[in-house]
């Protein structure tokens, strides 16, 4: 008597993802495995037209990854580039999206990445409806789309389910939020080690006197800081749910209060440190690359004061204007600038008026929609 033996592969529910938490819209995340993911992006493009191919990845792992695009939209050069830099990778194993994510830059040392990592089905599509591949990995819960341009880290599912009102204030935060991030301890070592005058006497005096017992030099201590968050952040996240929130308040307390009140640490410098942590969340997609820009302009403004921190912010503009992910300008629509796209950058018009595809991303197809007609049957 023959007797089969059947394998089922535990699977976790749809939840919604962490990063990517919405008030209005789609609350469905992908999951680890691949064929639950594709069916959640089919059931939301259903046209012939939507294409996947599939390789298997890694000598030993043999992982399925799957290339997917809408055929009638997608531009050839961009899937045939992406298959084929998939088709060269040969190393042992693939765990994760993210090992793909390297392996498709052509820079290895690129601060930013060439494709942009996904946990929503929704954005996905929207993405896929524009032009961009995305990709699959077996067992991870992540898809990436390429290209990848930075103004998808200024956009937010929000601002498409929750109609236009306060979307452009949000955008503009969300870049400035950033710019603090990034810029804020470098500018306040600057400022105060080498441009007091610019200061209020006011605030030049309460800086004076919270900074008149330090133990270390302004740069020292400012680093020290930084050290200290970077250290309390990792752990956040290692710590399990309910001691994580504990750990936390804690070590703000410890770190804002204590170290502040017996002199180790000036509280203006606790204070710059942690509105810039705080402020470097507003871009979940962005937090290493933010942090490591904060650290560099830190001692670029305590070394070189605004000057070199000014030359140094032109420097990375340059950078970044310089970079190119599969045939997308990465500061598209900004630079170069692209007038049609500025529909949906920092200001975001309705959605009837969003009548062509972004210009930013390749596509052979640049018409989205007709127009709708007006109250007297003309377009």
């Amino acid at each position: 008597m023959a007797s089969a033996q059947t394998k089922s592969t535990p699977e976790r529910s749809l939840t919604e993802p962490p990063t990517g938490q919405v008030l209005l819209g789609p609350r469905e995340g992908f999951v680890e495995s691949i064929e639950t993911n594709v069916a959640l992006i089919t059931k939301r493009i259903k046209s012939k037209d939507l294409k996947w191919v599939e390789l298997t990845i890694g000598r030993y792992t043999q992982t399925k990854v799957k290339i997917g695009y809408i055929s009638s939209i997608a531009d050839p050069s961009v899937v045939k580039a992406v298959l084929h830099r998939l088709q060269q990778i040969d190393c042992d194993g693939i765990i994760d999206s993210s090992y793909l994510s390297e392996c498709l830059n052509p820079d290895p040392v690129a601060l930013y990445a060439a494709a942009a990592s996904e946990e929503k089905p929704d954005i996905v599509v929207a993405r896929l409806l524009e032009g961009r591949v995305a990709i699959l990995v077996d067992g991870s819960p992540v898809a990436l789309t390429i290209p990848h341009i930075f103004l998808e880290n200024v956009q937010n599912s929000n601002d498409y389910y929750g109609g236009n009102a306060g979307v452009n204030l949000k955008r503009t935060v969300r870049l400035l939020g950033a710019l603090i991030a990034i810029l804020l301890p470098g500018f306040f070592l600057a400022v105060s080690l080498y441009h007091l005058s610019i200061i209020p006497l006011n605030t030049l005096a309460t800086i004076a006197n919270a900074t008149d017992n330090d133990l270390f030099p302004p740069i020292v201590e400012m680093l020290i800081v930084i050290l200290l968050f970077e250290i309390i952040y990792e752990a956040t996240l290692v710590m399990p749910k309910h001691l994580g929130s504990a750990t936390s308040i804690i070590a703000v307390f410890v770190v804002g209060e204590v170290a502040a009140s017996v002199g180790l640490l000036s509280a203006p410098t606790v204070l710059v440190v942690a509105i810039s942590g705080i402020t470097s969340y507003i871009m979940p997609n962005m937090i290493a690359q933010i942090s490591v820009l904060r650290f560099v302009f830190c001692l670029v403004g305590g070394f070189l004061g605004l000057y070199g921190l000014v030359a140094g912010f032109i420097f990375l503009l340059v950078y970044t204007a310089s970079l190119d992910s599969y045939g997308a300008p990465f500061l598209a629509p900004f630079a170069p600038y692209i007038a049609d796209d500025q529909k949906d950058a920092l200001e975001k018009v309705p959605f009837p008026e969003m009548i062509k595809r972004p210009r930013s991303i390749p596509n052979c197809n640049p018409i989205r929609q007709k127009p709708l007609e007006d109250d007297h049957g003309q377009n």
